[in-house]
């Protein structure tokens, strides 16, 4: 091959590419706002950033790729966690969450509270492209109904226990289906604290009717 064309494909390989790498830039930065609804970044949000950074959260905890695994990732935490419960774990941990392995007490004041929970909020609200993936339980428990999809997308397992698998915070819910119906699973799961006061259960109000009653009924089946 003659120099000169050698010279001429290098060259030119070398533009296009710098041309789909500014293309790809440009069109990066024309989305980040959208992905990251820029427009919610308050100044609520902007304090409880603050607070996780004076308190050093990222020594245990991650959000977006970024601190420590010695703790669970935070980044979609608020999906799986209502503001009451969080609330409440972050002024007492070791009373709503009693595993050898805890969180310090960490004695905030309630605006500082009420401001890293915004700021968790917001992180939780970007576009991450599916990630952190949800995590994967053992092959026995897998199932293609859709309440069992649901218990492991919700994170139950971290709290219950199914067959061996599983936390134990919260009640085995190995054969639960032989003492409560699926009515009481459906108010249990929307509102726990209707049933106990002093339950630490979060409440999944939030989740769409269809998922209340899918997850129910696989709970209830379970006997």
């Amino acid at each position: 091959m003659p120099r000169s064309l050698a010279k001429g494909i290098f060259i030119g390989g070398a533009l296009v590419s710098s041309l789909f790498f500014l293309i790809l830039t440009y069109d990066f930065h024309m989305k980040f706002a959208g992905k990251t609804h820029e427009d919610r970044l308050t100044a609520q949000v902007e304090s409880g950033k603050r607070v996780w950074q004076k308190y050093n959260c990222n020594d245990c905890h991650t959000i977006l790729g970024i601190g420590g695994y010695y703790a669970p990732d935070l980044t979609k935490v608020t999906d799986q966690r209502d503001d009451g419960w969080l609330k409440d774990f972050i002024k007492n941990p070791d009373k709503v969450w009693p595993q050898d392995r805890k969180m310090p007490a960490l004695h905030l004041a309630d605006q500082e509270i009420s401001d890293v929970i915004a700021f968790l909020s917001w992180v939780g609200g970007i576009d991450t492209n599916g990630w952190p993936p949800r995590p994967l339980l053992a092959a026995s428990q897998a199932s293609q109904d859709p309440g069992a999809a649901i218990f492991r997308a919700q994170g139950c397992s971290a709290c219950h226990r199914i067959n061996g698998l599983g936390g134990t915070i919260g009640p085995d819910l190995t054969r639960v289906g032989r003492r409560r119906t699926k009515e009481w699973i459906e108010d249990q799961i929307r509102t726990p604290k209707a049933h106990n006061p002093n339950s630490i259960m979060p409440s999944f109000a939030r989740l769409p009717d269809k998922d209340v009653e899918d997850l129910a009924g696989y709970l209830s089946g379970l006997k």
